[in-house]
C-alpha cells in the first residue's frame, strides 16, 4: 500500500478521535466515574494506535526510498496532539467531577473551615484567636516575567482556629468589622508583616512586602493615630513595605488626609482590584502616592478584545512605568496566561501558577 493511501485513512482517525474530544467537552460537566474510566480506555487505546501508525508509517518510508519531508512527520505530530488534548480532557472532567461533588475551590487551602458558621461561631473563633496569638501571616510571592524570580510578598491574614483549621478573610472580615475587631486584628498582621521585613533584611534577601490596609483600619480613631506613631520610629520600613488598598478606598476623599500622612512617612501604595487605566489617570495615580497597580490577568487579557476607549492593555505597563508606576498582573492561573502576559510587556506576576499563600513559618 502507498503512503498516499495511508495518510487518508489515519487522517480520518484522526478527526474522529477530534470529534469525540470537542463531544466529551460539551459534556464534560456533567461526567461520571465510568465515562472518566471509559475515556481513559479509550485514551490508552488512541495512544496505542498512533504508536502502531508511527511505526508503520516510518517502515513504509523506509520501504518507499522517502526522505521524510512527504507530511508523514506532521501527521505523527497531529497524533500526538491529540493524545495531549485527550489527557488535558481527562484531567479537566477529573477537575469538574470534583467541584461537583463539593471539594474545595482552589484558592482555599485544604485545611480551610468548611462548615457553615453562625455570625456567633465566627465571632467566639475571632476573639478566641486574637487573645491566643492564632492570627497568622500567609505570604503570596510576587515574581518577574520571565525569569520567575521573588521580588515581592503579598501579606494575607489567616484565623486558625484551636482545631488548627483556619477561616479565611471572607468568612471572618463581615462579622470583625461590624463589632470592631478588624483594625486589631489588621494591627496583629502589621507587626508579622514588619517582623518579615526585617527578617528580610538581616538575611539580605531584596524581596519588598505588600500589606493589605482595609478602610475601617484607615478611619480608626483609636488604631490610625497608633499606627502613624509606630510608622514615624520606624520611617526605613518604607523602603520594603507597601501598603495595598482597593481601588475605591485609595481615592476616597473620606480617607486622603490619613493616606497623605502615610506619604509624608515615605510609604507607598498598592491598588488593586483596577479594572481600566486611561492615559489621564497616570498623574492620578502618582499624585496619591500610587506605586502599583494590580490588574486580575483574565481582565487584562479580556480587555485585548474590547474597543480603545481607554489605554490599551499592551501599552498599560510600559506608560505606567514611565510615570514611576509599576503594572502587576494578579490571579495567574495558567501557563497560557504567563505567556501572554509576557508578550503583552507585563513584567511582575502573581497568582497560584507562581505559588499559593503559605503561612510564614513555612517561608524559606
Amino acid at each position: 500500500m502507498a503512503l498516499m493511501d495511508v495518510l487518508p485513512i489515519v487522517l480520518g482517525l484522526a478527526l474522529v478521535v477530534l470529534a469525540a474530544v470537542v463531544g466529551f467537552e460539551m459534556r464534560a460537566r456533567r461526567v461520571s466515574a465510568r465515562d472518566l474510566r471509559a475515556l481513559r480506555k479509550a485514551h490508552a487505546a488512541t495512544a496505542e494506535q498512533a504508536e502502531r501508525t508511527r511505526a508503520g508509517l516510518a517502515e513504509l518510508r523506509g520501504a518507499l526510498g522517502l526522505d521524510g519531508d512527504d507530511g508523514a512527520a506532521d501527521l505523527i505530530g497531529e497524533m500526538r496532539t491529540i493524545k495531549g488534548l485527550l489527557k488535558k480532557m481527562t484531567d479537566r472532567s477529573a477537575a469538574v467531577r470534583e467541584r461537583a461533588e463539593g471539594a474545595l475551590p482552589r484558592a482555599a487551602p485544604a485545611d480551610a473551615v468548611t462548615a457553615k458558621l453562625s455570625d456567633a461561631q465566627v465571632l467566639e473563633i475571632v476573639r478566641s484567636a486574637i487573645e491566643s496569638n492564632r492570627v497568622d501571616l500567609y505570604l503570596q510571592p510576587i515574581v518577574t516575567l520571565p525569569q520567575r524570580k521573588v521580588r515581592f510578598y503579598e501579606a494575607f491574614g489567616r484565623i486558625r482556629t484551636e482545631k488548627g483549621t483556619i477561616l479565611l478573610p471572607d468568612q471572618y472580615r463581615a462579622v470583625a468589622i461590624e463589632r470592631g475587631l478588624l483594625p486589631t486584628i489588621e494591627n496583629l498582621l502589621l507587626f508579622r508583616c514588619v517582623q518579615s521585613v526585617r527578617r528580610a533584611w538581616k538575611e539580605k534577601l531584596e524581596v519588598g512586602f505588600f500589606c493589605n490596609l482595609s478602610r475601617e483600619a484607615l478611619s480608626d480613631g483609636e488604631f490610625f493615630p497608633q499606627f502613624i506613631e509606630f510608622l514615624e520610629r520606624n520611617k526605613e520600613l518604607a523602603e520594603s513595605l507597601i501598603f495595598e488598598l482597593p481601588q475605591q478606598d485609595a481615592h476616597d476623599a473620606a480617607l486622603m488626609a490619613n493616606l497623605a500622612a502615610l506619604r509624608k512617612l515615605g510609604f507607598a501604595f498598592s491598588e488593586d482590584n483596577v479594572t481600566q487605566i486611561g492615559d489621564t489617570d497616570i498623574p492620578l495615580l502618582v499624585r496619591h502616592g500610587i506605586r502599583y497597580v494590580k490588574i486580575s490577568a483574565a481582565e487584562m487579557l479580556a480587555q485585548e478584545s474590547k474597543p480603545r476607549t481607554a489605554l490599551h492593555v499592551a501599552d498599560w505597563a510600559e506608560r505606567l512605568k514611565r510615570g514611576g508606576i509599576e503594572l502587576i498582573a494578579e490571579k495567574v492561573e495558567e501557563e497560557r496566561q504567563a505567556v501572554r502576559l509576557m508578550e503583552l510587556n507585563v513584567t511582575l506576576a502573581q497568582g497560584y501558577l507562581f505559588g499559593e499563600p503559605r503561612p510564614l513559618r513555612e517561608q524559606a
